[in-house]
């Protein structure tokens, strides 16, 4: 077999591939003399079908067989002795058949080669930040937000104050579409409703109907609404107040701690210190990613970028019905992921020259820390461990990730770093961006 390969562009190869003894119609006859005992045709016992008929009927897709095979034994031999990897899938650009040898030509991306990483003149910000003590109360209140319970009043509402109301809305006396709602809790000052919804409600009581005007803004979420004038009738079923459960053992056991308020402090504490280093890792990883990217200039195939691309759309749609959103109907277009997937390539491109040079490899106690804080928020934490630990395509995401985030310190070790000062709130609502 002879193989030449020829640079078309910076990143795509030519291979032209002779097959020396292909011997293609030899290897035909014999695949249609395989196949004859199976053949049926009218008019004739299985295995007695005359072989120019057996030709005639399965000859071109037996020709196609054997040429596949060869292709594909001596595309998988040539890339082997060539020591090419391709980036995508190569494409067959001509086939011709000479005598017993079989000459093809494919095209064909590599990965680029990554000389080196460039981190000369980058100065990264790091950010830090500790879980507070307001932060801890902070959170405690939300805590208590979320169990809160509404006491009926017999006074009018005012701002702040819970209002159960049933509604039917009206647009030139006609109903329309997403304008009724029955036993909606509407809490006066928090926006859930339209601020000229919500001022209508004040001082209306329990069992009280009234009539509600408003005009849509001209940038109304739902087309159909903006600038419209409607008229709401509302029933208003109930005003109440808010009441908040008091700070007590029956309040930490409602959370699921029996040991009281302290002891409730103490898990909200433990768990806001994982989330904040959680959120941590993630912001400053984001910033050591995004500014190596931007500073190193890598040539990308196009094959890995379009399968990625496709991987982040299906990602987005799948993100979607997660929401219980129908997708079916949206039109997505996989080249407005394109961007964010040429600089996903390009980052691991960039990761593995760094992992390569620098030998990086997975630490077990690393691995094993990272599967424990996992597992640290399950209420049968050993049983979270044996299944990442038993799992080998878990533990290889585990590993993955680890090797991420030592890239990330090695990073940080080998630019000037300056360190900011940022609360807990600030962090999480960062990474989260």
């Amino acid at each position: 077999m002879q193989v030449t390969v020829e640079n078309v562009s910076e990143l795509g190869r030519r291979m032209t591939v002779t097959v020396e003894d292909a011997n293609i119609e030899q290897a035909v006859q014999e695949r249609l003399k395989s196949i004859r005992p199976s053949v049926k045709m009218a008019g004739f016992r299985p295995g007695k079908v005359p072989m120019k008929m057996v030709a005639q009927s399965h000859g071109p897709s037996a020709r196609r067989e054997v040429i596949d095979t060869i292709v594909q034994d001596s595309m998988r031999e040539a890339f082997t002795q060539e020591g090419v990897n391709p980036a995508g899938p190569p494409h067959i650009d001509s086939m011709d058949e000479e005598g017993e040898k079989f000459v093809y030509t494919l095209n064909y991306e590599v990965f680029p080669e990554v000389s080196e990483v460039k981190l000369d003149d980058i100065t990264l910000e790091k950010t830090v930040a500790e879980v507070q003590d307001e932060d801890v109360d902070r959170m405690i209140e939300t805590l208590r937000e979320q169990r809160l319970t509404w006491e009926p009043l017999k006074r009018g509402a005012k701002e702040g104050d819970g209002v159960t109301i049933d509604f039917i809305g009206k647009i030139d006396g006609e109903e329309f579409q997403g304008g009724k709602g029955q036993d909606v809790l509407i809490e006066i000052g928090n926006g859930s409703m339209l601020p000229e919804f919500e001022e209508q409600l004040l001082g209306k009581k329990a069992e009280q109907n009234t009539e509600i005007t408003i005009t849509f803004p001209e940038d109304y979420r739902a087309e159909h609404l903006q600038g419209k004038k409607a008229t709401f009738d509302v029933t208003v079923k109930q005003v109440a107040k808010k009441k908040l459960p008091k700070l007590d053992k029956e309040f930490a056991a409602l959370c699921g701690v029996e040991e009281g308020i302290a002891a409730l402090k103490k898990e909200v504490r433990a768990n806001m210190e994982r989330e904040l280093a959680t959120a941590l890792k993630t912001l400053n990883k984001r910033r050591a990613m995004d500014t190596v990217s931007e500073k190193n200039e890598v040539a990308l195939p196009e094959a890995p970028v379009q399968r990625e691309a496709e991987y982040l759309m299906e990602q987005a749609k799948n993100n979607l019905r997660g929401q219980g959103v129908n997708v079916d109907g949206i039109p997505f277009d996989v080249e407005n992921f394109k961007g964010n997937a040429e600089n996903r390539v390009k980052l691991s491109l960039i990761m593995g020259k760094i992992i390569s040079d620098n030998e990086i490899k997975p630490d077990e106690e690393r691995v094993k820390q990272a599967i424990d804080n996992i597992a640290a928020s399950y209420e049968d934490s050993q049983e979270v461990v044996n299944y990442y630990m038993n799992n080998q395509e878990k533990l290889s995401e585990i590993q993955m990730t680890v090797v991420e985030d030592m890239v990330v310190e090695w990073i940080f070790d080998h630019v000037k770093v300056e360190e900011s000062t940022s609360s807990f709130s600030e962090v999480v609502n960062a990474a989260s961006a």
